[in-house]
């Protein structure tokens, strides 16, 4: 048995006959497409600078740090480097020597890989989130060289495997630690100043020791509580799931949401460790496996985790648990917070009741009115009225028993929908040329292919497109000109009635005359008229692509008491939609069981 440790400089085809052994503490495959690019590109300078002769003698990656195992090689530094370099050989197979094989790579805890990374198809690139970064690369390695010359792939392969005997010119700094070395604490000091291990990974390392298991079970317990780990994992790359959480975006070690309400329940009130703390989650674990007193750690500490896992998938499962804490989540609370909330309630009903109470005070303190407090609300408080229609377009879901039709808060989140006017306003029209052409342009034909229904009307609308032709056509027109003709067109799709509460100055700016409406929609239609807005709704509906339930009935006219004009957004039809509002809000908190 050998009590030193070696270091020598080893070329990449001297490991092609080995197997390296990935053991449980390691951190999963996280290279990004960039730092794989950054790879190929860092290995053609150095074939453009040895062709030149500015070269040095060989290429050097970083050091490999292994131990011997019954596997092969136990590798405890460098599981990144090697695994990018076998996909890079794996998409180069077909230049390689007949019967030249590549070095093996097997996982403690992700036995799926091995296999995976001989054979990296698409549809399996989402079951785990290995797998994805895997594809990623293997997709970024495809596309550099199918931006280069087919010369390039034998060029490449002999840098870095060489002909026959003669090794390639890229090499690694081979570090053989002694089989008495604790593999764990030079692991741990390997990674020191480097990219941190993530809270989840330092968390799983603590949960999969050795000493938490028995000897004779262990290797089968470790390997079933991983596998539990990327279960988690993966319902939570559903993003319907993940989104109804949260609001941040987050590709990998989305289990971290998890452990953070773990580790609120593990933290003691006598430590300090600050939320707020990057390694906030691993502390604290390590902290309570450190100082319990519990004679289960291990097991009260999974069982936790998998509790709190369920706890999700039920909410998300229950209609209307769905959409109040989605509601809530997507105003700013917490899942920490609303978790709190949870854990003061001793049953469903009382849980339900403390959610609409908290849904309750996001819009109003206790002795307010909720009926005057959406009739003051206008477009200057943008953010209130955004959570006041996101709260209507969420409670037409779930205020029938009978749909399981759900809000989709992804894509509310990924959509960016916002709030913006029904009709627009004629004092905020494009003021550059270029744009006010395209406005016109846009908008007149329109207006050529609509008809009024009486001749009035009709003669107007035509006149209106004669002066729009008009204008267009001249080599150069005025602001006032532009204005005039697009305020009147304007005017023109939105009447205001003088038989109104709000008077027509005024009504524009209301509740009344807002909805939720995506960023594409608002970038490319923005001050448009309303029947143009309401014909781009209806063929996004039409393509099955997500829209507001109360976007689309706003612009159906659905909650119009009288619909003799759908090409017109009127005062009227504004009062009867922030009515709409008002009654939906009224019934939600006054319904048997609703805040008090």
């Amino acid at each position: 048995m050998s009590q030193n440790n070696t270091i020598v400089l080893k070329s990449i085809d001297e490991l092609l006959n080995e197997s390296f052994f990935i053991p449980f503490y390691q951190r999963g495959y996280r290279w990004t497409p960039r730092q794989a690019k950054d790879l190929l590109d860092d290995l053609s300078e150095f074939q453009t600078q040895q062709k030149e002769g500015k070269a040095t003698p060989f290429y050097c990656l970083q050091p490999v740090v292994v131990k011997r195992h019954e596997r092969g090689w136990e590798l405890i530094d460098g599981q990144q480097r090697l695994t990018t370099l076998h996909i890079l050989l794996g998409f180069l197979k077909a230049q390689m020597a007949p019967g030249q094989m590549l070095y093996q790579i097997s996982y403690e805890t992700r036995p799926g890989s091995e296999d995976f990374l001989s054979d990296l198809k698409e549809e399996k690139s989402r079951d785990n989130i290995d797998f994805f970064h895997m594809y990623e690369v293997r997709k970024t390695v495809q596309q550099w060289f199918e931006k280069r010359d087919e010369t390039k792939k034998p060029e490449f392969l002999k840098t870095l495997l060489g002909n026959g005997k003669a090794g390639g010119n890229v090499k690694v700094i081979w570090y053989q630690i002694n089989e008495e070395t604790d593999v764990a604490k030079i692991f741990t000091r390997l990674n020191m100043g480097k990219i941190p291990l993530t809270n989840a990974e330092l968390v799983k390392a603590l949960l999969l020791k050795r000493s938490n298991f028995e000897e004779q079970e262990r290797h089968l317990r470790q390997l079933k509580i991983a596998q539990e780990w990327d279960e988690i994992e993966r319902a939570l790359q559903a993003d319907d799931f993940w989104y109804f959480l949260s609001g941040e975006e987050r590709e990998a070690n989305r289990i971290e949401f998890v452990l953070n309400l773990v580790a609120r329940d593990l933290q003691d009130d006598k430590t300090d460790i600050s939320p707020a703390d990057p390694s906030y989650i691993f502390l604290t674990f390590a902290d309570w496996f450190e100082t319990t007193q519990d004679l289960q750690p291990f097991q009260t500490c999974w069982g936790k985790i998998k509790r709190w896992f369920m706890i999700l998938q039920e909410w998300y499962q229950e209609h209307d648990l769905f959409h109040m804490i989605g509601f809530l989540v997507a105003s700013g609370r917490t899942v920490s917070s609303i978790a709190k909330i949870f854990g003061k309630t001793t049953t469903k009903k009382e849980f339900r009741q403390a959610l609409k109470n908290e849904i309750k005070n996001v819009f109003i303190k206790k002795d307010e009115n909720i009926d005057h407090y959406i009739r003051g609300l206008t477009y200057e408080n943008r953010e209130s009225v955004l959570k006041v229609l996101l709260f209507f377009n969420i409670r037409s879901f779930f205020s029938n028993p009978e749909t399981n039709t759900r809000f989709q808060f992804d894509r509310y989140k990924a959509q960016k929908w916002d709030v913006e006017h029904i009709h627009s306003r004629s004092d905020n029209l494009p003021g550059q040329r270029q744009k006010q052409i395209a406005w016109l342009q846009y908008t007149l034909d329109f207006v050529s292919s609509s008809s009024m229904y009486n001749l009035q009307d009709d003669n107007k609308r035509k006149e209106l497109l004669e002066e729009g032709k008009r204008l267009i056509k001249k080599d150069n027109f005025s602001k006032q000109e532009f204005d005039n003709i697009a305020k009147d067109i304007v005017n023109f799709y939105g009447n205001s009635e003088k038989n109104s509460e709000v008077s027509p100055r005024d009504w524009k700016d209301s509740i009344g005359n807002l909805a939720l409406l995506d960023s594409k929609t608002n970038r490319s239609y923005q001050n448009a008229i309303f029947p143009l807005k309401r014909q781009h709704i209806i063929a996004r509906d039409e393509s099955a692509i997500f829209v507001p339930l109360c976007t689309k009935n706003v612009f159906l006219k659905y909650y119009s008491a009288h619909v003799n004009d759908m090409l017109r957004w009127t005062v009227k039809d504004m009062e009867n939609y922030q009515n709409a509002i008002i009654q939906t809000f009224t019934e939600f908190f006054t319904e048997p069981g609703a805040a008090a």
